[in-house]
């Protein structure tokens, strides 16, 4: 089973991340997945993909519950239309941003604040492979085995599941690792870690340029960000446009190779935001601890 979750272990059906998906998520997601089944696609009209569709309708009503989240997301492209719809490329693409900025980090705070095994085995979380459910619950390609989904009321969460621990410090600026960026616009330097608070510090007129250029490249999406491949980047890009961005984000635009965003001033304007705000944000507390690592520090003279 794949799907936009695919290597995640995703929450059971009635765990509190499902209510808490932040509103511009779904409701975009919405408008997405009602022209997709406005009139429906062919494919959603198989029996095998009818739980995809149930879902989609319960989404483009704002009406998801976990067990429509969980279809959703353990879904493979292809349950959603064929390979030429725009509109099914569009709603895994809004999928995959959901999980990229929403789902992910909320899985990865509930299983490191979780105990871990005594006995130092892997854990399901630490397997590669597909997405998994805490629940079980079968999703697109089950034949119906799991019974069609129909809107339902969500049994309420055991106390304190899914939620962060009490007390978490929030990281000091140069505190979590640094990585080195290998390609792309920021080839050379030593970049913050993913949790570092410094990219929130980002001035907004660089947002906003960088906003509306990725707007343009993404609208629609076309060249290599199509690719499966990418999905990643094509999620950080659209977390630009959405002015959403996180850590995770700002290390995968300026950390990807020029190519990678397509030919064309659309990507070549995108491209040359990200150089900009390097150039004007340089982030000094990263770029000055990179040159103390290569130069010893110097005695001052009197």
């Amino acid at each position: 089973m794949a799907g936009p979750a695919q290597g995640l272990l995703l929450p059971g059906a009635a765990d509190s991340v499902w209510k808490n998906v932040p509103m511009h998520l779904r409701v975009n997601l919405a408008e997405a997945a009602y022209r997709l089944v406005t009139p429906e696609q062919p494919v959603l009209r198989e029996k095998k993909n009818r739980n995809v569709k149930f879902s989609l309708k319960a989404a483009s009503g704002r009406r998801a519950t976990g067990r429509h989240w969980l279809v959703l997301l353990s879904s493979p492209r292809e349950s959603f239309g064929s390979g030429r719809s725009e509109k099914a490329d569009r709603v895994y693409e809004l999928l995959q941003g959901i999980v990229t900025e929403y789902v992910a980090p909320a899985v990865e705070t509930t299983t490191t604040t979780g105990a871990e095994p005594e006995d130092g085995t892997e854990t399901a979380a630490e397997r590669p492979g597909e997405a998994r459910t805490a629940g079980g619950l079968p999703g697109a390609g089950d034949g119906g085995r799991g019974g069609a989904l129909e809107a339902e009321p969500e049994t309420s969460p055991a106390a304190g599941q899914g939620e962060p621990s009490e007390g978490a410090k929030p990281p000091e600026p140069g505190s979590t690792p640094r990585v080195k960026a290998e390609a792309g616009a920021a080839r050379g330097l030593l970049l913050p870690g993913k949790d570092d608070p410094s990219w929130s510090t980002v001035p907004l007129l660089l947002r906003q340029s960088l906003r509306m250029t990725a707007h343009s490249l993404v609208t629609p999406v076309a060249g290599p960000l199509k690719a499966q491949e990418h999905q990643g980047v094509r999620a950080a890009v659209r977390a630009a446009q959405r002015m959403r961005m996180t850590g995770a984000h700002w290390l995968v635009l300026l950390t990807t190779d020029r190519e990678t965003f397509g030919k064309g001033e659309k990507a070549d304007a995108l491209y040359g935001v990200l150089s900009q705000i390097l150039a004007e944000h340089p982030m000094p507390l990263v770029q000055d601890q990179g040159r103390r690592d290569a130069v010893p520090e110097e005695t001052a003279t009197g």
